[in-house]
């Protein structure tokens, strides 16, 4: 079952409070000439998707308002507090409400700024190109997200509660899962030191 010009959706989860990061709006940090937030979604708006959803939560007004594309769709987590799985189930709910049928869903974080065009489109094709229902990425041999998740699994990522986001479901496809090797490109930026970190690694 291969898919050959597979619709893909993508939905960036930007919805935490950032609590390692103290007082520090964490999508707001800057990078580059845009903020975190709008690295992810200028990435993420160039790649082989269809449509893009960015879901905020913690303090989404004030991240809203520095969102300047017009492409993107945003849409407001109210459970955010409970963790990454309402994130992914809003995103999820935004799609089944908004814009129509799609093959599958590209997960992808706002915080991984290393994460790029080039990378996205590497899942795509893969999802485009194989009989599996979920193409991730490998982080030491498990599997995580960015991940591209079969429209077969909306029912249960519609259902995700709690912070372990997608995970249970990645590292419980069997075969159905087939992980990419994200060469160096997934770090995370969870802290200030990671920030000062990655402003370094950029240069």
């Amino acid at each position: 079952m291969t898919r050959p010009s597979a619709n893909i959706a993508l939905v960036i989860l930007a919805a935490g409070a950032s609590r390692r990061m103290g007082k520090t709006t964490k999508q707001l940090l800057q990078w580059k000439n845009t903020t975190l937030l709008g690295n992810a979604i200028a990435v993420a708006e160039k790649s082989n998707t269809k449509n893009v959803v960015v879901v905020l939560g913690a303090d989404a007004e004030r991240i809203k308002s520095t969102i300047t594309s017009t492409r993107s769709t945003i849409a407001i987590n109210e459970d955010w507090v409970s963790g990454l799985g309402t994130s992914i189930a809003c995103g999820i709910q935004e799609l089944n409400t908004t814009m129509g049928d799609c093959d599958g869903v590209l997960l992808m974080l706002a915080d991984q700024p290393f994460i790029d065009v080039d990378y996205l489109n590497l899942l795509i094709q893969g999802f485009s190109v194989s009989n599996k229902k979920i193409i991730a990425t490998n982080y030491n041999g498990k599997a995580g997200v960015p991940a591209i998740l079969d429209k077969s699994y909306f029912p249960e990522l519609l259902e995700l509660k709690g912070d372990n986001g997608a995970k249970m479901i990645l590292r419980s496809a069997g075969k159905d899962i087939e992980m990419l090797d994200p060469k160096n490109k997934t770090f995370d930026i969870d802290t200030l030191a990671d920030y000062t970190k990655s402003q370094v690694r950029d240069h």
